[in-house]
């Protein structure tokens, strides 16, 4: 009558089958992971972060059966002396392998020089958003330290598949 509704049985669910109406392909119907918490995120460049620091550095994730919706906030106060490829990295889960993942997040970037268009895409069995601009003619290269401030400033939503 009263409390949480508890599976105690590991690899258990709830079980939504009766709901299914035969016109899509299903691959399961049992809800047995949901979970709500916080990470840390960081920018990287080829993996290094020397002298990298944050004014604000937060990470907030809601996982819920095999899908992470992730909200990032980072603010560099310095962006230290790495060279290379900008990546944001700390994600709470690696991105599936399968093939065809790929997702690319919703951003707001501020003192981040780019080319025409700025964008950001996690790969298959990836654990780095990785950044990247692209000219209105079509031409595309990743961003790297370069591209950066002392102060530059991001906030990144993204769902994935794990």
């Amino acid at each position: 009558g009263t409390g949480n509704l508890v599976i105690g049985t590991s690899g258990k669910g709830i079980d939504f089958s009766a709901v299914s109406d035969g016109s899509r392909s299903v691959s399961s119907n049992v809800l047995d992971d949901y979970e709500e918490g916080t990470f840390t995120p960081n920018v990287n460049f080829a993996g290094d972060s020397v002298g990298l620091t944050y004014s604000e550095q937060y990470g907030f994730y809601t996982k819920i059966g095999n899908r992470v919706c992730v909200e990032i906030r980072l603010v560099l106060s310095a962006k230290g002396t790495s060279v290379g490829s900008a990546k944001i990295g700390g994600l709470p889960f690696t991105a599936s392998g399968a093939v065809g993942t790929n997702t690319t997040p919703s951003m707001k970037i501020h003192t981040i020089t780019f080319a025409d268009m700025v964008g950001g895409h996690l790969g298959a069995s990836a654990t780095n958003i990785y950044l990247y601009e692209t000219t209105n003619a079509g031409a595309q290269s990743a961003l790297d330290q370069t591209n950066f401030a002392d102060t530059s400033n991001m906030v990144f939503s993204m769902t994935y598949p794990t």
